[in-house]
């Protein structure tokens, strides 16, 4: 069925990410993502795609099973990226959810996608292990942005500073000790959320993040993952905005 009507009558903006919540014809809640060619439409919980592999919620609690059957059990190459392709599912999902204000929905779906790297450091091998590693720093920023904004909604400014510096902390070992890095201040995400905490301290109420802030992260994970289409739409993207 042509989508035009639908797309005309939600307009994509280049310079934001846009959500919303919708009812599906048997009650439940469906969460769609506006993007340049048309729009994403996911299940708000289990899989986004709304499928069970091997009967199970998510390819990570399938393979999880699997582990647990068989003590010498390893991840193929097709299995770690049917996990690949899962916490991009869920990375969409959580964007969606961001944008929304639902952060319990964010902590949800991030802590996914790091039992998926973890999942991966375990049973993966080395080559799989570190491409996937490298996301890890951007998961843990967004579920500790999120979690810093439910205690913000709690009008407990303290709790939230702690958890944004417990998150600067764990960022930073992960730069250091799993990505090599020796200069982890200089991370996007250590940024963003050094950002986060200077509002709190001057007592302004944090906003979203800056649009430009928001694409060059985009572009930063659609690299990390090779998505280069979707790099080059971004790049484009942030050149029109920065004229």
């Amino acid at each position: 069925m042509d989508i035009s009507k639908i797309l005309d009558a939600w307009p994509f903006d280049p310079l934001a990410v846009s959500a919303r919540k919708i009812e599906a014809e048997d009650g439940r809640v469906l969460i769609q993502m506006r993007v340049d060619l048309g729009l994403i439409q996911m299940e708000y919980s289990g899989r986004p795609d709304g499928s069970r592999p091997g009967g199970f919620d998510t390819y990570l609690d399938y393979y999880r099973s699997l582990a647990s059957a068989d003590q010498e059990f390893t991840l193929d190459p097709r299995q770690s990226f049917n996990l690949r392709q899962e916490g991009m599912q869920h990375y969409h999902r959580y964007l969606s959810l961001h944008q929304l204000k639902d952060y319990q929905g964010v902590i949800r779906d991030t802590r996914h996608n790091l039992d998926i790297l973890n999942f991966i450091a375990n049973y993966a091998g080395a080559v799989e292990n570190l491409t996937s590693q490298q996301h890890r720093p951007y998961v843990m920023m967004m579920n500790t942005s999120a979690k810093t904004m439910l205690k913000l909604d709690e009008d407990n400014k303290s709790e939230a500073l702690s958890i944004l510096k417990a998150g600067v902390r764990q960022i930073k070992n992960v730069y250091t000790n799993i990505l090599d890095d020796p200069q982890p201040d200089l991370s996007p995400e250590i940024f963003q959320l050094r950002e986060l905490q200077h509002r709190i301290t001057d007592d302004g109420v944090p906003s979203e993040l800056p649009a430009q802030e928001k694409l060059e992260i985009e572009l930063q994970m659609a690299l990390l993952s090779e998505n280069y289409e979707e790099a080059a739409i971004l790049r484009d993207q942030i050149d029109r905005s920065s004229r």
